[in-house]
């Protein structure tokens, strides 16, 4: 078998289409008062006309290969960080730059094999975030933006859509990257909601432990998945009966202020625990 390059380790795909990258910026609607976190900036296609556009980017970048040459050739305002994005911890980063700023902004050409992972930082940083775009592999990004119904659909979409607006704005060709990926990609815009789309955010945990449940065997029922996880079976019946669900109903089916009127039917009932 032959020996993985480091591109290859790292997930790196490094965007060189123009057209792509304007269209970035166009969809970030960058101005002065902004701070952006960039993940990834690789030979900084994209730094450079975010520097432009906004008043300070901060780039997060794991490859140290990459960061001597961006730091001899980045303006004034970008801040390169050495750092994996899945370790470090943004948030007092952002919190000493915050005040300066009207708007925090995040973007990047996300590495496929973490770009999951990478959500979950979004989700983190929610409270101090305006909006994201961000690259992803089209499958991924399809998921994301998934509602009730196709297979796509997801407890990290419901996640992600109750806190942000997302909205797939492009595909990808893979020519667009240098190595090219085995394939398509999407932009994917996140725009924070105000108030969060149908659960409290203080029930965030238990229910996407509930949601993981519901969704983890997609070919079963919910009931039967529910079951699995360790809720008893009549419990769920008459669960089930309240929120006016068939029994052979799926998780993939319903939407998520159905989903959440059964955790709640599960959750503050007696007799149903």
């Amino acid at each position: 078998m032959a020996k993985k390059t480091r591109r290859q380790l790292l997930g790196q795909h490094f965007l060189h289409d123009r057209n792509i990258i304007k269209k970035i910026i166009e969809a970030s609607q960058l101005e002065k008062t902004d701070l952006v976190i960039e993940i990834g900036p690789g030979t900084g296609a994209l730094t450079f006309l975010l520097a432009e556009k906004a008043g300070r980017v901060i780039a997060i970048e794991k490859d140290a290969a990459l960061i001597p040459p961006l730091k001899t050739r980045v303006p004034a305002n970008v801040e390169i960080i050495a750092a994996d994005i899945l370790e470090l911890n943004l948030a007092p980063i952002i919190a000493r730059q915050r005040e300066n700023f009207s708007a925090v902004k995040m973007t990047g050409n996300l590495p496929y094999h973490v770009s999951t992972q990478i959500l979950f930082v979004l989700l983190d940083l929610k409270p101090s975030l305006k909006q994201a775009v961000f690259l992803f592999q089209k499958e991924v990004a399809q998921r994301l933006i998934a509602r009730a119904g196709p297979k796509k659909y997801s407890p990290l979409s419901i996640l992600l859509q109750n806190y942000f607006e997302t909205r797939l704005l492009f595909l990808i060709k893979p020519g667009a990257f240098s190595p090219p990926p085995a394939v398509d990609s999407a932009c994917v815009k996140f725009i924070r909601r105000t108030e969060p789309a149908f659960f409290p955010e203080e029930e965030e945990s238990k229910f996407y432990k509930f949601l993981q449940a519901s969704f983890s065997r997609r070919r079963q029922t919910l009931k039967k998945n529910l079951e699995k996880a360790g809720y008893p079976g009549d419990n769920l019946t008459r669960a089930l009966s309240r929120a006016q669900l068939e029994p052979k109903a799926r998780a993939e089916e319903l939407s998520p202020e159905i989903l959440y009127q059964l955790f709640l039917e599960l959750k503050n009932r007696p007799e149903l625990e």
